[in-house]
């Protein structure tokens, strides 16, 4: 048999395989494709090597195993084909059965893209723009990005899109980035979807069009996108566009918890503790608190701080809500640093620990919480955690009543009775100097 012959015959016994992987015209049936493949492949076919790589990779019919499709698709790239250069690029860039290499990911990359592979186009574009193993270069991503659009690559098209929409390597030009956002959207690529409903939900640049913003999130959501899921939750709570339906506030949350969206599980955690449409329920408003604030999230971090607090959907434990409070505070959230101080106050697992809810109250107090400044009034007033002083007391206690802080004025009013007139005016001028000066002189 000549090489021409035995060439058509590999090439046959490998589009057999691609009949039975993808079912067509035939039952789908990953063995007999695997079988096709590998007698193809032990011939030296390299489409052979490149679509075992892909079973190996995307464990269709077979365990997934990284390294059998690194080494199919390294014989494959290394014979020059296209795609498997491409995925070869891909297993480098992201560490898939190989140690990260962005160098290796660059050289495959290249030789997919000379070849006009979209997929390394695409990819190259994302390394440059990035600067993942090299030097950012706006202006290479641009043409990586270009060629790969104009190969009807849906991935490339988006890119494209996002460089024109921000203006990066490029003066900003909405017009194209409609253009090439609406290329990709209609080949359902779910992040330029998402991007114009963006656009059009908040009306930048373009004319506000709420029913054309809630078809792009829908047609995104449908396809897995978490953020869409989330706006369609947010938009169905606030009613804009649409008739407000806590029914739907929730299913569009849940969607997007399930996909590991922190924000989310967040708004679903609040939904199940407040009892928005649905019965109040602590155990599954914990339930998602913990799944956001294990995600770093510092609002459920907060949140779930203070049902454990409470006891609510487990029982008590002012340890671990502590924690939680810290973590949410370490995000500069100001309020779970308050609520830290008040654990420390008044701590039912051990004594209180006066200077530890002092140095909360005081670190939230000079950012201005009403609430912290009353407290640090307190703590002057009462001498707890630091000697008693009638006037800085009345000067924290002062600070939180121009903020309207009821406490503040009850204290500020408790402690006037008690200071001389000297000792008003030097409270009066420690708060009026207190934001000028960095609060200094306000321990």
């Amino acid at each position: 048999m000549n090489s021409t012959s035995s060439d058509l015959k590999l090439a046959a016994l490998n589009n057999l395989g691609l009949m039975h992987a993808q079912g067509l015209g035939l039952r789908q049936d990953y063995a007999q494709a695997l079988h096709c493949y590998r007698q193809a492949a032990e011939h030296g076919l390299p489409q052979a090597h490149s679509n075992l790589g892909l079973m190996y990779f995307n464990g269709q019919g077979v365990e997934i195993n990284y390294q059998l499709a690194l080494q199919h698709y390294q014989v494959a790239a290394e014979k020059g084909l296209a795609l498997a250069q491409a995925n070869l690029g891909i297993m480098y860039a992201n560490g898939l059965g190989v140690k990260r290499d962005y160098n290796q990911a660059l050289i495959w990359y290249q030789a997919a893209a000379a070849q006009g592979e979209p997929t390394a186009q695409h990819n190259l574009g994302v390394m440059f723009a990035n600067g993942q193993g090299v030097t950012e270069d706006l202006a290479a991503a641009l043409r990586c990005y270009s060629a790969g659009a104009e190969a009807g690559d849906a991935a490339s098209q988006f890119g494209l899109g996002v460089m024109y929409a921000n203006g990066q390597g490029v003066d900003r030009d909405i017009e194209k980035a409609l253009y090439w956002y609406n290329l990709a959207a209609e080949q359902d690529h779910a992040h330029a979807q998402f991007n114009l409903g963006h656009l059009f939900f908040t009306g930048t640049d373009v004319a506000q069009d709420f029913a054309r913003a809630l078809k792009l999130y829908v047609r995104s959501a449908a396809l897995g996108n978490a953020a869409a899921l989330y706006n369609l939750g947010f938009i169905y709570s606030t009613g804009q566009g649409v008739a407000k339906d806590m029914k739907k506030v929730h299913q569009w949350y849940l969607y997007a918890a399930q996909l590991g969206d922190a924000g989310a599980q967040y708004n679903l955690g609040l939904l199940h503790a407040n009892g928005d449409g649905r019965e109040q329920d602590f155990a599954q408003a914990l339930l998602w608190y913990r799944k956001a604030a294990e995600q770093g999230d510092a609002s459920a971090q907060h949140a779930l701080g203070i049902l454990i607090a409470k006891g609510q959907g487990m029982e008590a434990s002012i340890t671990q809500a502590k924690h939680w409070l810290q973590l949410a505070a370490d995000q500069g959230d100001v309020d779970a640093l308050y609520n830290l101080g008040l654990l420390h106050l008044d701590d039912r697992d051990s004594e209180p620990d006066y200077l530890l809810a002092r140095q909360c109250f005081r670190a939230a107090a000079l950012q201005n919480h009403a609430e912290a400044q009353a407290a640090m009034g307190w703590m002057h007033a009462q001498g707890l955690g630091t000697l008693q002083d009638f006037v800085r007391a009345h000067a924290w206690f002062n600070l939180g009543a121009q903020h309207g802080n009821e406490s503040a004025v009850t204290g500020r009013d408790s402690v006037s009775g008690q200071m001389t007139a000297q000792q008003m005016a030097q409270a009066q001028e420690l708060a009026r100097n207190c934001l000028s000066n960095g609060f200094e002189g306000m321990d």
